[in-house]
């Protein structure tokens, strides 16, 4: 078994490093005040921008090559998102910004879910966002949660006040943790359950400022039915 400075030191490794770096030199600094901006302007440029990522094999690389992503395993990818890091654009530019909800959905998602979500997700042509914290109690602890769903027949009705749900104002879907199993244990009581943002009941209140700033989209969102 490799240790960590193997896997570090590896030619690959540091062939991917390179690239991930001249990537973000030439392709990503340079255009920071524009995508900043937003506009027409900085949606052109970032879909130029992430268009370039795929032709030069960069495009999400730490996810599974069966879904769309270039199968770099968990420790030879966290060397090479230590250069990603480097700008907030770059996340989104190298199409490695839905790693998180593209892995549940390949893992737990049904084939309708998938189907829908899916590849457009990983190619990067939707957008996805996460509703877990809420302005009433503490975000640190999930524990807390008001929001519920309750299943009426063949759905569920969730309704709950949600906070700090990044990217929702430009996400096709929210997955929305909630209770539903609320006799459970703590830790057991919840479920996270896929809503679309053009779902009626499902109201962006407003972009939360942070430190006067709304470009984070950290939206409160109220789910009503």
């Amino acid at each position: 078994m490799q240790s960590v400075a193997e896997i570090e030191a590896s030619p690959e490794v540091q062939n991917l490093r390179n690239r991930v770096s001249g990537f973000l030199n030439e392709l990503i600094y340079p255009n920071e005040k524009i995508l900043e901006k937003g506009g027409e302007e900085a949606s052109r440029t970032f879909k130029a921008i992430q268009a370039e990522a795929k032709k030069r094999g960069l495009w999400a690389l730490g996810l599974p090559k069966e879904i769309g992503g270039g199968g770099l395993e968990f420790m030879p990818y966290v060397f090479v998102n230590e250069i990603v890091g480097r700008s907030e654009y770059a996340i989104a530019g190298l199409g490695t910004h839905s790693a998180q909800d593209a892995t549940m959905l390949h893992l737990y998602g049904n084939p309708e879910q998938k189907k829908r979500w899916l590849a457009p997700l990983v190619n990067g042509d939707i957008y996805p966002s996460f509703s877990m914290t809420e302005p009433e109690v503490s975000g640190a602890d999930p524990t807390g949660l008001r929001t519920r769903a309750v299943q009426d027949g063949d759905e569920w009705v969730i309704n709950g006040h949600k906070w700090f749900t990044s990217g929702a104002n430009v996400a096709a879907f929210s997955t929305v943790m909630c209770v539903t199993e609320p006799d459970a244990p703590a830790h057991e009581r919840f479920s996270m359950i896929v809503v679309p943002t053009d779902t009626k009941g499902y109201q962006i209140v407003r972009i939360v400022p942070v430190m006067g700033e709304t470009s984070g989209g950290h939206c409160e969102i109220k789910y009503t039915d």
